[in-house]
């Protein structure tokens, strides 16, 4: 009998990170027992001793220099997490099927979004969020909040606060969907350029296991996140700004819609635009100038992100 190959799968140590982890390997495992691979997570105690929080920068460049040293031999990371340039010396190797792309609301009184209250506290922890949120409702009163997704569904649950913007996705990892109150629209809240998706990264020169990695792959997802991708780049900042985008995909057309708006919500730069698949990078070009040109730059000069 032929003897295993063992393939050491890396994450962040936070549960989100780990049950997506596992979802990944998962379906790593079906292509490997066909052909010898063990995929294993290797203890991380250095990670789960780093206090910044998870998924951070520091921690994002940990575990990428990490896989570059050989400590991994791949890792899974939230696609919305990626940093706008991998570090040299590794490449994306798969792209999942992705999940509900949308943010989601939950609230302590399952009020949908036009039913909160006059001034109802609600957390949304980015600024793509609590811009759009503020656009669509400038009544609320936007805070931020520390700590898990139970964490925080229990402090809306607690009604400590009224209602909060999570990620469809993360509720949907967790298991946590009947939570959910309502589903956020591109009307309402437009997602982070991957939101939904998992990466798994490997050393650009990886043999071994590469091939194994891209069984995962989804074409369509990866092609989809390309043009998203290409948005933000050529928007000029990165998505931690107040920034948002989706592509689609119908047939062999590929609609992308992005915005830009004020973190208060005063203004928000809204298209959409068509293309054919296999033209991702120049989609994502056409929209950013499209919102740059509509006022985009003004936005982006008073806030000095340029």
């Amino acid at each position: 009998m032929p003897t295993k190959t063992t393939c050491r799968i890396g994450s962040d140590a936070d549960f989100l990170s780990r049950v997506q982890l596992e979802s990944v390997t998962s379906l790593l495992q079906e292509y490997g027992a066909r052909h010898t691979i063990d995929f294993i997570v290797p203890d991380d105690s250095t990670i789960k001793g780093l206090k910044d929080q998870p998924n951070s920068p520091t921690r994002l460049a940990m575990l990428m220099n990490a896989l570059l040293e050989g400590e991994y031999d791949t890792l899974v990371l939230n696609a919305v997490n990626l940093p706008p340039r991998i570090p040299t010396g590794l490449t994306i190797g798969a792209i999942t099927s992705r999940l509900t792309p949308y943010d989601a609301l939950i609230s302590n009184e399952e009020c949908i979004l036009d039913e909160l209250p006059e001034a109802a506290v609600v957390v949304a922890n980015t600024l793509r969020r609590e811009s759009q949120m503020l656009y669509y409702r400038p009544d609320l009163r936007i805070v931020h909040s520390r700590g898990s997704l139970d964490s925080l569904i229990q402090k809306v649950r607690g009604g400590h606060v009224d209602a909060a913007v999570v990620a469809a996705s993360d509720m949907e990892h967790l298991g946590k969907q009947e939570y959910v109150v309502e589903l956020l629209t591109n009307s309402v809240c437009v997602p982070a350029p991957g939101q939904g998706a998992l990466a798994v990264l490997i050393r650009s020169s990886e043999g071994l296991f590469r091939e194994s990695v891209q069984s995962i792959n989804d074409p369509r997802t990866y092609s989809v996140l390309r043009a998203e991708w290409s948005f933000v780049e050529h928007i000029g900042i990165d998505a931690n700004g107040p920034v948002g985008v989706l592509g689609s995909v119908e047939g062999k057309v590929l609609e992308l819609e992005g915005i830009l708006a004020y973190p208060d919500g005063r203004e928000k730069i809204h298209f959409m635009v068509k293309g054919s698949l296999g033209q991702e990078e120049d989609l994502g070009q056409t929209l950013a100038n499209e919102i740059l040109d509509a006022g985009g730059r003004e936005i982006l000069q008073e806030l000095h992100l340029w």
